[in-house]
């Protein structure tokens, strides 16, 4: 899934990051939005962001995107995002805009997921057609 029409520049709003994940049905769809979006980062915005993040996102050492294989994944990165951030905040230091959108962007991610999940969880569970038993089958025929 490309992302068209979307510069990674643009300003921080949540329109911008909902008009990234329109086509994602599914979450694999929605994971694999989100490495894209991760591998979209030029690299003086991870720079800026790991100034703030001191390693917590998913960027290494040669600032490229850690690979995000499933929805745990994605739940990982942004409770460990979210986790730091609140911890720096408790100590005064203002988020970079970098740090800010990504934590946004992954828990509109995972709020897409879990309402996934809420709704494969409340969908009514498919039945096995019952298989004629012998019984009825000579009971109909008599």
């Amino acid at each position: 899934m490309a992302i068209h029409g979307c510069s990674l520049d643009a300003p921080t709003r949540m329109d911008f990051y909902s008009g990234i994940m329109p086509n994602a049905i599914g979450a694999s769809a929605i994971v694999e939005a989100v490495q894209e979006y991760l591998a979209g980062w030029p690299q003086e915005r991870i720079a800026s962001l790991q100034q703030a993040d001191a390693g917590w996102a998913s960027f290494d050492v040669n600032r490229r995107p850690l690979r995000v294989f499933d929805a745990f994944d994605v739940r990982c990165i942004r409770d460990a995002i979210h986790s730091h951030r609140m911890a720096l905040s408790g100590t005064g230091v203002a988020m970079t805009p970098e740090f800010v959108e990504l934590e946004e962007f992954l828990f509109l991610a995972i709020g897409m997921i879990e309402n996934l999940e809420r709704a494969a969880s409340q969908a009514p569970a498919m039945r096995t057609p019952a298989i004629p038993w012998h019984a009825d089958t000579f009971g109909n025929h008599w």
